[in-house]
């Protein structure tokens, strides 16, 4: 039985590649960048992206910026040892089955994976893939379920083989491969440095007592406080309306907190499943609480409406809708006490020291670059757009 490949089937393991390589783009030798790597990576580049660097010399320059930022930041993390780590080399290793499986699918678009072959891979290399599993999911907000697992399995299996397609012939060893390897690593130990440095410089207790003292906002007890004794303000029969407009600073503040119609899969599941759980004229009786603060909601209205064609469910609407389906949409207010502050400071002030050294390593490690490079497009015989 054979199973033709879907695309792409790099995806969900190497998601990360593609906002990296817009914003960093890697590197190769991180003391010094040089214009044929540049010129070499514009070509691995999609072809609009390609056409506007070719056209737009203000890009070339920010990208040869940020490219230097992140061959510095790599040669801070190689100078912690980071380049050792199990976490770094495994998913240095995905990225390179990314990149390696998604070229020689490209450069082979009818090539097929046989269920036996995947099943044989993942028999052989079990430990392998749940280890990568564990690594990759480090650190994340949520643990996965089950099908996360399933799909990552699924998307594994494929990654690997076609790797494995990839460095019998020899890809791994085309000059176009070996760069982007190159620039990827830079961005990826980049980014392991942040990452360091974010633990490190985690607050100590007197810290954020300093900090919560000076800034009232930020004590999460005060801000429940704050939001419990609005909720009795409500329950005691005040205007929702008045107290939305005195305390929302979001898109609803002046309009007595109104949310206008929504089906399920519009708002987060914490404040959606709390809303439609109410009846029409209901209020919540406790505080909701989501990633924006304290919500006390209260649905003015409800009715049945028949979806339009072309609708999409989010996220966490029901799986299989159909257009014209019946679903339901409520009218919702609601009052937001927002937590941001509290819930973020500790962040904010990490991410401050983070940027004072990342901008110290930039001088301590500086990288020679060229001021300009070349962009060849394709039937053109001068570069850069001439």
């Amino acid at each position: 039985m054979k199973i033709k490949r879907t695309v792409p089937i790099f995806l969900l393991l190497t998601g990360m590649i593609a906002a990296q390589a817009c914003s960093l783009l890697g590197g190769s030798d991180y003391k010094k960048l040089s214009p044929t790597d540049l010129a070499t990576l514009a070509e691995s580049l999609p072809e609009r992206q390609k056409r506007m660097l070719s056209t737009n010399e203000g890009q070339r320059k920010q990208l040869i910026e940020k490219i230097k930022t992140s061959f510095s930041l790599a040669q801070a993390a190689e100078a912690e040892g980071l380049q050792k780590t199990d976490k770094f080399k495994r998913r240095f290793g995905l990225m390179i089955d990314g990149l390696l499986a998604n070229e020689h699918s490209k450069r082979n678009p009818n090539v097929t994976v046989s269920k036996e072959e995947l099943e044989a891979y993942y028999a052989a290399h079990k430990e392998e893939c749940e280890a990568d599993f564990k690594s990759y999911f480090e650190g994340q907000p949520q643990q996965p379920g089950e099908q996360q697992k399933e799909a990552f399995k699924s998307q594994w299996e494929n990654l690997k083989v076609l790797s494995e397609k990839a460095r019998q012939s020899n890809l791994e060893k085309d000059k176009l491969i070996a760069i982007q390897v190159k620039f990827y690593k830079a961005s990826i130990l980049a980014e392991h440095y942040q990452e360091a440095l974010g633990k490190r410089f985690q607050l100590t207790p007197e810290e954020k007592s300093k900090y919560i003292a000076e800034h009232p906002e930020a004590d999460a007890e005060k801000v429940r406080q704050k939001a419990e004794g609005i909720l009795e303000r409500v329950k005691k029969g005040e205007s929702f309306e008045k107290i939305a407009d005195e305390i929302n600073e979001d898109g609803t503040k002046g309009r007595g907190g109104d949310l206008d119609w929504f089906s399920r899969g519009r708002m987060i599941p914490e404040f959606e499943n709390a809303a439609f759980a109410l009846k029409k004229g209901e209020t919540t009786s406790a505080l909701v609480k989501t990633k924006y603060g304290y919500h006390i909601i209260r649905v003015d209205d409800k009715r049945e409406v028949k979806q339009k064609p072309g609708f999409f469910p989010g996220p966490d609407a029901d799986a299989g809708k159909k257009d014209n389906q019946t679903v339901e949409e409520i009218h919702a207010r609601h009052i937001l006490i927002s937590t941001m502050e509290a819930d973020g400071f500790e962040k904010k002030l990490i991410d401050e020291k983070v940027k004072k050294v990342m901008d110290e390593v930039e001088t301590k490690y500086p990288v020679s670059a060229p001021p300009d490079f070349l962009v060849t497009l394709p039937g053109k015989e001068q570069p850069n757009g001439k």
